[in-house]
């Protein structure tokens, strides 16, 4: 638990030393690539972002990116993604009901919030919803061709070739311009540096109602005032709370805010209920709020918050971490001339057909990983023994080290803890149930322990950022899920998106035979979407692809920055055919 002290201290360091206006300060930048321009309402926008400093150097600082797609000034799909060594991808699920129009894409990380959202990247994404009314001819939205649908790259104009003013020029070919369906095909690309910071590189539909042929430069927003106000999240993802007053449901005043948190006991925790112990400490804020420094979480459903000490009279809320309104700009009006309609009626239906066979099976809410990793001193798996109907009798009878005890006319549970060459039960022990943290010892004593099926006790004493507990009791339902239980007041328990991690798209190999007599639909509109290209510092690398079932011309992008500062832009066409 060492370190979590060590994140306490570094994030007052930083505080301090990134507070001091114009001096050594790290400035971040974000940079959002997307597999394509335009999508249909109910796709998937792919995404990937990476970090770089104010004069587009990369950066390895912060370890979540935040996107937002915003219809003008309110964020319709709001996401956060883990960075790994300054990169990572994610994506956003467009909804069915999402309407025709043009939006803006923004990125940042809680560390740019340090200036303002002028420095976020932002970039325009066309959104046509093909199952309500204005798409289709001689209805609104028509026109000859897509206004101010931006680019993948933002900062000066510039075209494709060359090198100019930070362009590194590498050659992108095919091996054939024209393929048939479920074809295996690929890509050259020559010319690549040997000091590539990241590489991706897509295949996407080719919508001709988008101008695809000029590239502008990513040049990072110069400095601008810098507050110090909001710490980077350098180790993992820091959520914040508010503390509300149970009886009035507002937030806490401010001379009780100062009368709570000058209290040492009165604390709060932070835990991802599940199988595993994932469990943070709160530290105050001087602004009232409760931060917790998490690390290692993503995917998550729930999050449960905790309040010790102070009689169900407060609980913790977690807000959301996203800026969510913005100010509005001149967005333009997507027009889309009838001359497309079959084209995006045949991508509509080709969408369809890929949801109705889409297999479901990944999921991305269980990856979580542990936070503790001590081994218990004693685990007891309740089926080996005696059940017993009430937990007192099951701590009596073979828990030698843990039991019930009568204070203050309540139950508490304590834990027997060496303290030197002495051992004394404990009076503040950790107590989780699935993972859940439990400040109200009487809710263990009356719960059914015919549902519970182990039982871990940890003997040591436990640092958990500034709190210290005296022992751990693990209890773990048959379900893992915290049934048949009422919580006070104190403890909230709330679904809660964490961090996206990259999840790679599924391509079948057509080289392989079978596979190209498969009677399954391939309806995919990206046939190729990598955003962790590796080159392995070689000039001359080759990318394999299959093509779908969905006739038309493609493009084909690769997009990269090298390790100083380079950008690396391709872009070549191909077509399918029957």
């Amino acid at each position: 638990m060492k370190r979590y002290f060590l994140t306490l201290i570094l994030s007052g360091i930083i505080f301090q030393f990134f507070g001091q206006a114009g001096k050594n300060i790290v400035y971040e930048r974000v940079y959002l690539q997307t597999d394509k321009q335009l999508y249909l309402s109910g796709e998937q926008i792919q995404l990937k972002l990476f970090t770089v400093d104010a004069e587009r150097i990369p950066v390895v600082f912060s370890k979540i990116a935040y996107a937002e797609l915003v219809d003008d000034t309110i964020a319709r799909i709001q996401i956060k993604v883990s960075l790994i060594n300054g990169i990572g991808a994610g994506r956003m699920e467009l909804p069915t009901d999402l309407p025709t129009g043009i939006y803006r894409l923004i990125a940042y990380t809680q560390y740019m919030r340090n200036e303002s959202v002028e420095v976020f990247f932002e970039k325009n994404i066309c959104v046509v919803n093909t199952f309500q009314s204005g798409y289709y001819p001689n209805e609104a939205y028509l026109g000859n061709d897509v206004q101010g649908a931006g680019n993948d790259v933002q900062g000066a104009g510039n075209d494709v070739q060359g090198t100019r003013n930070g362009m590194q020029g590498v050659v992108l070919r095919p091996d054939k311009t024209t393929y048939s369906t479920r074809e295996h095909g690929e890509l050259t690309v020559s010319g690549l540096p040997d000091n590539i910071h990241t590489l991706s590189v897509s295949i996407s539909g080719n919508e001709q109602i988008i101008d695809n042929k000029t590239i502008q430069l990513f040049i990072p927003h110069k400095p601008t005032t810098f507050s110090g106000e909001c710490l980077p999240e350098y180790e993992g993802h820091i959520l914040t709370g508010k503390v509300i007053d149970n009886q009035t449901g507002k937030v806490i005043d401010n001379q009780t805010r100062i009368t709570l948190f000058n209290n040492p006991s009165f604390t709060t925790g932070l835990a991802f209920p599940g199988n595993k112990i994932r469990f943070f400490t709160g530290q105050k804020t001087k602004t009232g709020d409760v931060r917790f420094f998490t690390s290692g979480i993503a995917g998550t459903k729930n999050v449960a918050t905790v309040i010790y000490n102070a009689d169900e009279k407060y609980r913790v809320e977690i807000i959301s971490p996203y800026i969510t309104h913005y100010a509005p700009t001149n967005r333009p009006i997507l027009r889309i001339d009838s001359s497309f309609y079959k084209q995006i009626l045949v991508r509509s239906v080709a969408l369809q057909i890929l949801h109705y066979f889409a297999n479901d099976s990944e999921n991305t809410h269980i990856i979580q990983a542990s936070n503790f990793k001590t081994i218990p001193t004693n685990s007891y798996l309740l089926e080996e023994y005696t059940r017993f109907t009430t937990m007192e009798d099951v701590f009596s009878e073979f828990i030698i080290n843990a039991r019930f005890r009568r204070k203050n006319g309540k139950w508490e549970l304590s834990v027997l803890v060496k303290k030197g060459t002495s051992a004394n039960f404990s009076t503040n022990p950790l107590v989780l149930l699935d993972g859940v943290p439990i400040s109200n010892h009487e809710l263990i004593y009356n719960y059914d322990p015919l549902l519970v099926e182990q039982i871990n006790i940890y003997n040591d004493i436990f640092h958990f950022g500034d709190q210290t507990f005296e022992g751990i009791i693990e209890l773990k339902t048959y379900r893992g899920q915290v049934q048949d239980i009422n919580f006070g007041k104190e403890t909230q328990i709330i679904p809660y998106e964490g961090p996206q991690l990259y999840h790679q798209q599924f391509n079948p190999d057509y080289a392989i035979v079978k596979n190209r007599t498969n009677r399954m639909p391939d309806s995919r509109h990206t046939l190729l979407w990598n955003p962790y290209l590796q080159t392995e510092r070689k000039s001359v690398v080759s990318i394999p692809f299959d093509t779908s079932d969905l006739l038309g011309d493609y493009q084909a992008t690769i997009e990269g920055i090298t390790k100083t500062g380079e950008i690396i832009y391709s872009t070549i066409f191909l077509k399918v055919e029957k």
